[in-house]
């Protein structure tokens, strides 16, 4: 059995997205008998109680001292990060780091190296930064992602992971995708967990709009928009009034089940576009963070995409359009083709496990 350090974070100015997928990658190893530890800073928005309530163990950085900014996510150097995190996790041998931070780069891998005397492996997507690490994930789908991550951003005994091959998508995606459910009339909408620009309050404001017109027939499916748990504006939301055949929720313990039954969705450009590919359902898409643009703009060529555009351009007019459209087109939908087949993480463990006993 190895013990396996993750270090991530969520906050409202960083999202969830990170930490959800650490949570998949955490239980997918402990099933495979390993011990995991979650180092996590205490930013407000985090997702700490949520990974206690997995069963995860997590270690706890201190706060900063000053807000978070969006230009800075980790509130401290990386040598005190990096510090702080090889002293949290010092009280037994650390096999394997893994790091899913955009503020962390190759002088923070190569300090975690030192002390802990153990190798790291990177999760990224952005290819923005040098690092220096035994493996590096990205599970996005990008046109050139053998060259995507250049020599001056690796060194050459970097074994790379690329691809949906290896998206690290919860254990129900790979069953639903075996066996999808019936489809139905219906439409679900998620913007990432703290939807940071207001995605699912600007397709509230266009359902409202829709339905007041004289000679609005009703649209011929029903509507689900998941806010997210750290939405801002969720309660609001949930407590507003919508038309007949839309509902706002907060969260669904159920989401995976529930996307696979939809003929189609909108939301963000990040994780959840990967599991809607595994499920094969058509999407508009949204930009709700930097890091989402390539990606998005990536997609919005492929077939089975509509693309908005960035979430601060969008309007609920935008919305509207793209309702009115799908309406029109309800029984004309594209086809999906899977990019994945739900079984990234097993694929990613056993890379591990081959590398780490050899």
């Amino acid at each position: 059995m190895s013990h396996i350090a993750i270090r991530v974070d969520a906050s409202q100015a960083i999202g969830t997205g990170h930490v959800s997928r650490m949570h998949v990658l955490a239980n997918m190893l402990q099933r495979a008998g390993h011990q995991v530890t979650l180092v996590c800073r205490d930013l407000p928005g985090n997702l700490i109680a949520v990974s206690h309530e997995q069963g995860l163990t997590v270690a706890v950085l201190p706060a900063p001292k000053n807000s978070l900014s969006n230009t800075d996510w980790l509130g401290v150097s990386q040598w005190q990060d990096a510090e702080e995190t090889s002293a949290c996790v010092a009280n037994q041998p650390v096999d394997l780091m893994v790091v899913d931070h955009y503020a962390l780069d190759a002088r923070w891998e190569q300090s975690i190296h030192t002390q802990l005397g153990c190798p790291v492996m990177v999760v990224d997507d952005l290819a923005n930064r040098p690092h220096d690490c035994a493996f590096l994930l990205d599970q996005n789908p990008w046109p050139e992602l053998t060259t995507r991550y250049a020599s001056q951003l690796l060194n050459s005994q970097t074994r790379c992971l690329l691809g949906p091959d290896y998206a690290l998508l919860r254990p129900a995606f790979a069953a639903l995708h075996q066996s999808p459910p019936p489809r139905e009339d219906k439409v679900i909408a998620f913007f990432s967990g703290t939807d940071p620009t207001g995605e699912s309050r600007k397709l509230v404001d266009a359902v409202k709009h829709l339905a007041q017109e004289q000679k609005r027939e009703r649209l011929p499916f029903s509507l689900l928009i998941v806010t997210g748990r750290r939405n801002p504006d969720r309660d609001a939301l949930c407590k507003a009034s919508v038309p007949d055949g839309v509902s706002v929720v907060e969260a669904l313990s159920n989401f995976d089940a529930q996307m696979a039954r939809a003929r189609y969705a909108f939301g963000a450009a990040g994780v959840t576009a990967i599991e809607r590919s595994c499920l094969g359902i058509p999407s508009t898409l949204v930009c709700v963070a930097e890091n989402q643009h390539a990606m998005a703009e990536y997609l919005a060529g492929q077939p089975g995409y509509q693309y908005l555009g960035r979430g601060e351009h969008t309007r609920w007019q935008d919305y509207a359009s793209a309702l009115q459209h799908l309406a029109a087109n309800w029984h004309q939908l594209p086809t999906l083709p899977a990019i994945t087949d739900g079984k990234g993480a097993e694929r990613v463990v056993a890379a591990l496990e081959h590398d780490l006993c050899n």
